[in-house]
């Protein structure tokens, strides 16, 4: 078995002090360019690897970030949307010592569990993608002693601002202009769950647009939800009471076109219909869904 290369290996090849090795190993801060090469030359020759354990020891660093995704694992992994999340963020740290570590939190219990997970320094910081109102989840989270990150805003509360996301309003808006100038005079929408804030908005957006009252079906983003909205909704399209339905994600979408399929009713003969997110899965469906962006990525 070949023997571990240390750091005192290192330092004697590049011809520096162990001190001035360590430096450069973590980052190089203060440290002449000469010297940072003559170490970096040395790492590759010999593969060094820096010991991780012993360097969180002595830094309270774990090069770990968590992404923490609150959602059960049966949508996870069925939804376009969270497979493009999980891709971006891990595409973002595939060139770096960082690792990123997947955290589920679907129900009160979960969130819970999180405490020790996040406030006991096993990760460097945490990456929250989408949130539920959940009591004391927000609470939980921004309390950590660690950086946290929503990826879509978490909270009306304007001290919450640690937080990336588009203008859902402005999509809803969009999705209703985009009906009434395909000729739409009886809008109907099915949102996603209006305890997350990005389906509200969506939902405001829309009305700000449709003036008057139209019918609202609730979903949940999965395509049962969806199925479940598009057969609540078909006897009102038979009836001439819907001809343009926003559907607010392409899963929701694709699983409800299948279901007015079954019903034998046309898209868009019988009923106009536009999506939100516009994934990959939605691009490969046929007929084309009409989508508006989310740029995930």
């Amino acid at each position: 078995m070949a023997a571990t290369v240390t750091l005192e290996d290192v330092a004697r090849a590049a011809g520096v002090s162990r001190a001035t090795a360590s430096r450069v190993v973590r980052g190089g801060a203060g440290v002449s360019g000469s010297k940072i090469r003559a170490v970096t030359e040395a790492i590759s020759a010999l593969g060094y690897r820096p010991n991780q354990a012993a360097r969180s020891l002595a830094t309270s660093k774990t090069d770990m970030v968590a992404l923490v995704i609150p959602e059960p694992d049966s949508r996870l992994f069925s939804d376009p949307f969270f497979s493009e999340v999980l891709a971006a963020v891990n595409r973002f740290f595939a060139d770096t010592d960082t690792q990123l570590v997947l955290a589920m939190a679907d129900r009160k219990n979960d969130t819970r569990k999180l405490r020790p997970f996040l406030y006991d320094g096993h990760v460097d910081g945490v990456i929250v993608a989408t949130h539920h109102q959940i009591p004391g989840q927000l609470d939980l989270l921004m309390g950590a002693p660690l950086p946290v990150v929503f990826i879509g805003r978490p909270s009306a509360n304007p001290t919450c601002n640690s937080w990336v996301d588009v203008d859902n309003v402005q999509a809803g808006k969009l999705a209703a202009r985009h009906l009434r100038d395909c000729g739409v005079r009886r809008p109907a929408i099915i949102t996603g769950p209006l305890d997350m804030l990005a389906a509200a908005d969506r939902l405001n957006g829309f009305r700000q647009v449709i003036a008057s009252d139209f019918p609202t079906f609730e979903g949940d983003f999965t395509a049962a939800s969806g199925t479940e909205a598009a057969r609540a909704a078909i006897p009102m399209i038979r009836a001439g009471l819907i001809d343009g339905l926003y559907i607010c994600s392409d899963l929701m979408a694709m699983a409800a076109i299948s279901a007015f399929k079954e019903a034998g009713l046309c898209v868009p003969g019988d009923v106009a219909v536009v999506s939100n997110d516009n994934t990959q899965a939605g691009q490969n469906y046929h007929p084309k869904l009409t989508t508006i962006t989310n740029p995930v990525t």
